[in-house]
């Protein structure tokens, strides 16, 4: 059997493959377009050497925000104590006795010991030296300290001359905290003598 179109119906048949063509051949321009398209991205450029920075990544810069509003909660929390006032400072011992006007040697003495035997001696003369032996072996019975002075040497006897007046020669103090003269001897004193002083100003004391 033979088909025959009339024209009108060939006419028609022609314009729909031709936009048929058309559609598709436009949809394979567009795809080719769409594909052969490079595709560029933003390249950056850090820095680097020995003054580059390192990038903080989004993530860490939650955590560092997170801390320091702990730590400024944590230093806020703490109560708030009132400071106490400080209580006098005490003079020393050594201050004390240098302020009554002993010498030095005495001062340090009474600052290490609460009694303090002192010898007074004359470096010539063969009595004062056994006096001085003396005096020395009884602080050491008593577990006093001492402390020999020449009697010749005004810088180490002047401030008791000026306290006392002249100083026998032998002879022997005995002082206790904070700087009082508890006991004076004139003349020689053996050892005993020396001891049963120091303990007797240790009692007085």
């Amino acid at each position: 059997m033979t088909f025959t179109l009339s024209p009108p119906v060939r006419i028609v048949a022609l314009l729909g493959l031709l936009a048929a063509v058309l559609v598709g051949g436009g949809m394979t321009v567009i795809g080719r377009g769409e594909t052969s398209e490079p595709t560029t991205h933003a390249i950056k450029h850090h820095p680097f050497g020995a003054s580059a920075k390192p990038a903080m990544h989004a993530s860490a810069a939650p955590a560092a925000t997170s801390k320091k509003h702990s730590a400024a909660k944590a230093t806020t929390s703490k109560p708030t104590t009132p400071a106490q006032p400080k209580a006098p400072e005490k003079p020393s011992v050594v201050a004390v006795a240098l302020k009554a006007g002993l010498p030095l040697p005495i001062a340090r003495a009474l600052g290490q010991n609460r009694v303090v035997v002192v010898s007074l001696y004359n470096p010539y003369s063969e009595v004062d030296g056994i006096s001085f032996a003396e005096a020395r072996a009884g602080a050491q019975l008593a577990g006093a300290a001492f402390v020999p002075l020449n009697v010749l040497s005004k810088a180490e006897v002047g401030k008791l001359t000026g306290l006392l007046g002249l100083l026998p020669d032998p002879g022997l103090l005995v002082y206790v905290r904070p700087g009082r003269l508890a006991i004076k001897i004139s003349g020689f004193a053996d050892k005993e003598s020396v001891a049963q002083a120091a303990q007797n100003a240790a009692r007085g004391s």
